[in-house]
């Protein structure tokens, strides 16, 4: 297990008690509530050249038994608002299948309240940006959602910095890229992860579902490259023929379709990695269920998202912990005809 202690010390802060609170809506016909979770990268252009020389190139295959398997993901929500900010849910899940084993363990991390207001959100980002990238913060906070996903953000790096660090020759699968754009993700810190996890022979594979890479003169996302191609398959690549700010995305990408029918995903893999590029994308694609996706991530993503019923028990655990006082709507008592 992972020893959170760092980060658990900050994002428990109180909030005043006898606070309003005003709790999102919950719809109990959903089962699930979908997570916030915010985009890696800003869109970029690809050059328009790369339709023309993508040839794909198909796969073989193959189920990783003698591997040791590791899926990570987080995720956040609003569970309502105070008079100067909001409360939040996060949580993480660590999905570890290992080596010649076929069965899957599970580790979760909370989930933990967070309570961000518009006096403490500095103070809150900066300790926690010290706390996991080991400098002072830049950039500043953002508004009160942002710094609630610059929170999750945060809380997933470490838990990525420490899987790396605690585990060896294993495959690593991320949600989403190895993209240095985001506020919270500055360069220094994917390379630290990434040559952290060559030195403990560990393979990343970062995968997106989404990606704003863009066909400069078409428009069209760069997972229409495989639109007319069928099996599994994959072109690479895509990194040579970005157009500018090349030098923030520290992987090589790769347009992926792991199953015959599946969906195509984008694919970040480290360059200079022990692992083979082409093997690890087979064993990335022995794991894919029906729609292509890995199964180990699809379980981290399964079990971090919150269930209506837990939203409402964590509302009222926030209720009881920080004393708060239910905020009745202005508009009934304004307009009760």
């Amino acid at each position: 297990m992972i020893k959170l202690d760092p980060i658990e010390s900050i994002l428990h802060r109180k909030v005043p008690e006898g606070s309003s609170f005003e709790p999102s809506e919950v719809w109990l016909t959903e089962g699930f509530v979908s997570p916030e979770k915010g985009s890696d990268a800003e869109e970029d252009m690809v050059d328009e050249e790369l339709r023309l020389k993508a040839d794909a190139q198909f796969l073989t295959p193959r189920y990783p038994k003698e591997n040791q398997v590791i899926a990570i993901d987080t995720t956040s929500l609003t569970l309502g608002h105070i008079l100067d900010g909001v409360v939040g849910a996060i949580r993480a899940s660590v999905v570890v299948k290992p080596a010649n084993e076929s069965r899957w363990k599970l580790e979760r991390y909370g989930p933990y309240l967070v309570s961000i207001t518009e006096q403490e959100k500095e103070a809150l980002y900066q300790e926690l940006y010290t706390t996991v990238h080991g400098v002072e913060a830049s950039p500043r906070a953002l508004d009160l959602l942002g710094t609630l996903e610059q929170t999750r953000n945060l809380f997933e790096r470490y838990i990525q910095q420490e899987v790396v660090r605690g585990y060896k020759d294993s495959l690593i699968l991320l949600d989403g890229s190895l993209v240095a754009a985001a506020i919270v993700k500055p360069s220094s810190f994917v390379r630290r992860v990434v040559d952290q996890a060559k030195e403990n022979n560990n393979a990343i594979a970062a995968i997106s579902k989404t990606t704003r890479l863009t066909l400069e003169r078409s428009r069209r996302n760069i997972l229409s490259l495989l639109e007319a191609v069928r099996g599994p398959c994959y072109i690479g690549g895509v990194k040579g023929h970005i157009k500018r700010n090349r030098d923030r995305y520290l992987g090589d990408i790769y347009v992926v379709r792991f199953t015959p029918l599946g969906e195509p995903f984008r694919v970040d893999l480290p360059e200079n990695t022990h692992w083979p590029h082409v093997e690890v994308l087979n064993l990335v694609s022995g794991l894919a269920g029906d729609h292509g996706y890995p199964e180990e991530l699809r379980l981290a993503h399964m079990t971090c998202v919150l269930s209506a019923i837990e939203v409402l028990e964590l509302q009222s655990a926030a209720m009881a912990l920080h004393k708060l006082v239910i905020k009745e709507e202005l508009r009934p008592r304004l307009f009760p005809l």
